[in-house]
């Protein structure tokens, strides 16, 4: 018996009640897609004795063209699903089920899995821990707003609950249907830090730290949960960057603490992130309407407790990324994140941004000027695009193949988003997130 199969067995066994297990990945659009495989079928595909074929718009699917498909290549592709067993899990909100992360493999692509964004932030954990013995945790904020069936916010019995934090946000109803998303998360094995209401009828939930592949799993586990829940109870729980025209804008934050570095090698790290700014947006703000009133901030830089500039200084050597959505595919995102901290502790770049505590907009030039702050935040997508094609860093530790289906996707996407109206690109947004 093999490893897998034999891991895979042993939780069958203490989860007899498990009938289907989901095998997920996510796509380049940052959409989670699963098999529902019957768990004695699972047996045979961990012992190897069977394989998991997709088509090739089970990767390659920009959401502005959807369900037509977008082909790279003149030929039917063929894809593999490879479970990673050890990510498996029991779904606490649907009763006999599990699911376990895929990793994905393009039968002809020249290396194994050099498309697959979940098997790069892999091997950048791996490269940041044996070269640099520093390891990172990760956690996650996920703000979602809830709409009725006609796409109207869904309108609780207090009103005026747009203030932050504020208990009259989680009463009634609201806090018991937080309270059932909090409960499936414990039973799927996945631990939170807090939940409040956020502004203007949005709600947060905090997941806890855990290292960076178990985290992205966590957080993709999580929103599929929160989705689930609330369309039981006739609810759409939207977690799309601009949920109503005039409403609130939804972020997804990414709490990265380093494990004890020297004050040194966290300075190079950040440096690095600062300095490839504009290419993470591409990974992370990953889609047109990412750019429309985005809490990321207009400014690159960095401050503690600041919350208007796209990283908040959390504590020493703790930073909050602000410059993410939920429609970034979030292994990518993490490893993006990863690879321009490395080529900082590589190039040894130096930290030319100060800590500002300042509110950005209120800056005059002169004093931007003082903290480092010379360079605005990409105002749209493409703009984000050109900075990652023009990256050498990041062309560099991304696989090229990856980059080219990622970057083609993505090219669609500005391409058939900016032929839309405002309304049918949030329809579209709302439809996927």
């Amino acid at each position: 018996m093999s490893f897998h199969e034999e891991k895979l067995k042993d939780f069958l066994d203490a989860n007899d009640s498990v009938k289907y297990i989901r095998l997920q990945w996510v796509d380049f659009s940052g959409v989670l897609r699963a098999r529902f495989v019957p768990a004695a079928r699972c047996l045979r595909i961990a012992s190897g004795s069977e394989k998991v074929c997709l088509a090739q718009n089970s990767m390659v699917m920009p959401i502005s063209t959807a369900p037509k498909i977008f082909s790279l290549s003149d030929y039917h592709e063929t894809w593999y699903l490879r479970p990673d067993w050890s990510s498996l899990r029991r779904c606490g909100f649907k009763a006999g089920h599990a699911a376990v992360m895929s990793f994905v493999d393009q039968k002809d692509s020249k290396a194994q899995f050099d498309k697959c964004p979940r098997m790069l932030l892999a091997q950048a954990v791996e490269f940041l821990e044996k070269e640099w013995n520093t390891e990172v945790l990760i956690g996650f904020e996920i703000q979602f707003v809830l709409l009725d069936k006609s796409n109207n916010l869904d309108e609780p019995l207090e009103e005026n609950l747009n203030d932050y934090s504020r208990t009259a946000g989680l009463r009634g109803e609201t806090l018991d249907l937080v309270e059932e998303i909090v409960d499936a998360l414990e039973q799927s094995s996945i631990g939170i830090r807090h939940f409040h209401a956020e502004v203007q009828d949005q709600l947060e939930i905090a997941l806890a730290h855990d290292f960076p592949l178990g985290a992205v799993d966590s957080l993709v586990m999580a929103q599929e949960a929160i989705r689930e829940i609330c369309v039981r109870r006739g609810l759409k729980a939207t977690m799309t960057p601009k949920p109503t025209l005039t409403g609130p804008s939804n972020g997804l934050h990414l709490h990265l603490p380093l494990n004890k570095p020297e004050y040194v090698v966290a300075d190079h790290f950040i440096a690095g992130v600062l300095n490839h700014m504009g290419s993470l947006c591409a990974f992370g703000m990953a889609n047109y309407d990412s750019y429309d009133s985005s809490v990321a901030g207009a400014w690159i830089g960095f401050g503690t407790d600041n919350r208007d500039l796209p990283v908040r200084k959390v504590g020493d050597c703790y930073w909050e990324f602000r410059m993410m959505d939920s429609t970034a595919n979030p292994y990518l995102f993490t490893a993006g994140v990863l690879i321009a901290g490395l080529d900082g502790l590589e190039k040894k770049t130096e930290l030319t941004w100060k800590d500002c505590k300042l509110f950005p907009r209120l800056m005059k030039k002169k004093v931007r000027a003082e903290y480092g702050m010379n360079k605005r935040m990409p105002g749209t997508l493409e703009e984000a695009l050109d900075h990652l094609k023009g990256d050498a860093a990041m062309t560099t530790g991304v696989a090229e193949a990856l980059l080219k289906c990622y970057i083609s996707v993505k090219d669609k996407e500005v391409e058939q988003f900016e032929m839309m109206s405002e309304e049918e690109c949030q329809l579209r947004f709302l439809k996927h997130f």
